[in-house]
């Protein structure tokens, strides 16, 4: 009789393969909930290593393990960490010509794959060609994307736990960097998850300050960025809110003498898969970003966010604050914000809550006690990190970096 896997089995997997002794606490817990066949919703901070509470399981596991992903760029990036290190996983994506798409196609179908990382719109030609071996597991990455009270909503996530029904109930791994209360609920609820094992790491990340400053004009705010990148001249980030600021931003900080480009979704994805290239290799220093810039960059030594403009939700502040210190290192979060700031922010959060249903289903109340959260992080005397824990459901009992706590 075959031997049920077990903790040992994915303590040789991460060893052998990823030269790790052991898992993180909370890792250990989502891959043992995985190895016994449970479901688990995994609610890490950014770099607490999610992706191998499911690529370790995946390989315990018989069978080909489907990973669902919403950026074909990080669906890039960890298919080609995984080949490098002898795994066999792919991809399925637009990006791909026919016969690209083929052979992945003939691996799924013929049971030669570990991995199988596609987009959630692709689930229901998976269907259609799903081998007979069962689906041992299903990942479900970014799993805020499923809930319309999330930060990145897709509609198509929505579709998943009918997928997921059809696929024979694999038991399913949701995982996520940012996610309130309410959105976990959701997350359970739409994939019809059985008694799911939750866990919910701390977000607390010590190693990062956070800041706010108001300047009185737009040039005052460009001037106070070119000061922070002085300062602090390893990598940095710099978001935006909209598409057209990023290029007037990335001008004039290249003319002020620094290595800038512009990034956001209006680009051609050729384009934007060179620009992420030279970032992650350092030839771009700074990346001028709207929040396009965001799931999937895996750069550790990111010393210096900075946001001018104030985002709609503090979970997706938090989350593109968190592309700072990755590696553990101090790394400081800054928002520079102008009086102007607070109404461009509220029709955008309004942008969203336009349909009867989401009004009717008090997605717009959420949408605006989220915006109060925000002015009040930007303008409060209260602890910043407090403010942004508080609303993503964690007490923090004492501040390890603010300026108004030091």
């Amino acid at each position: 009789m075959q031997c049920k896997p077990s903790l040992g089995d994915a303590r040789q997997i991460l060893a052998n393969i990823w030269g790790y002794t052991d898992f993180r606490w909370a890792q250990r817990r989502v891959v043992l909930g995985a190895l016994r066949g449970r479901d688990v919703l995994a609610v890490l901070p950014t770099g607490g290593g999610k992706s191998l509470c499911f690529q370790v399981p995946a390989l315990v596991l018989p069978g080909t393990t489907i990973v669902v992903s919403p950026l074909i760029s990080l669906m890039q990036d960890q298919v080609g960490a995984l080949q490098s290190r002898g795994v066999a996983a792919a991809y399925l994506s637009s990006s791909q010509r026919p016969g690209e798409q083929r052979v992945v196609w003939n691996a799924y179908v013929e049971g030669r794959l570990k991995l199988l990382y596609v987009a959630p719109e692709r689930m229901s030609q998976l269907l259609e060609r799903k081998p007979a071996a069962p689906t041992p597991l299903l990942a479900i990455d970014e799993a805020h994307c499923i809930s319309e009270w999330g930060h990145d909503f897709r509609p198509h996530y929505r579709s998943l736990g009918q997928h997921r029904y059809a696929l024979g109930r694999p038991p399913t791994i949701a995982l996520t960097a940012s996610a309130t209360p309410d959105t976990r609920n959701d997350i359970v609820r739409l994939l019809r998850m059985r008694t799911p094992l939750v866990a919910v790491n701390s977000f607390d990340r010590p190693n990062l300050h956070f800041s706010v400053k108001r300047a009185t004009t737009q040039l005052a705010r460009l001037q106070e960025t070119a000061a922070l990148l002085k300062r602090h001249p390893e990598t940095a980030i710099v978001y935006v809110p909209t598409r057209n600021r990023t290029d007037g931003v990335a001008a004039v900080l290249r003319r002020w003498g620094f290595v800038a480009a512009p990034y956001h979704a209006g680009l051609p994805s050729k384009d934007r898969t060179e620009l992420l290239q030279q970032f992650l290799d350092g030839r771009v220093r700074v990346m001028v970003a709207t929040n396009a810039f965001g799931m999937g960059i895996d750069k550790p030594d990111v010393r210096l966010v900075i946001h001018l403009g104030i985002p709609t939700r503090p979970e997706a502040y938090y989350q593109e604050a968190g592309r700072a210190g990755r590696d553990g290192e101090p790394a400081w979060c800054r928002l520079i914000w102008l009086k102007d700031d607070l109404r461009l922010a509220s029709a955008m959060a309004m942008e969203k809550t336009t349909t009867r249903a989401a009004t009717a289903s008090g997605h717009l109340r959420a949408r605006k006690a989220a915006l109060q959260t925000m002015r009040e992080y930007v303008s409060s005397r209260r602890c910043r990190r407090k403010i942004l824990l508080g609303y993503l459901g964690e007490e923090v009992l004492q501040c390890s970096g603010c300026d108004r706590c030091t």
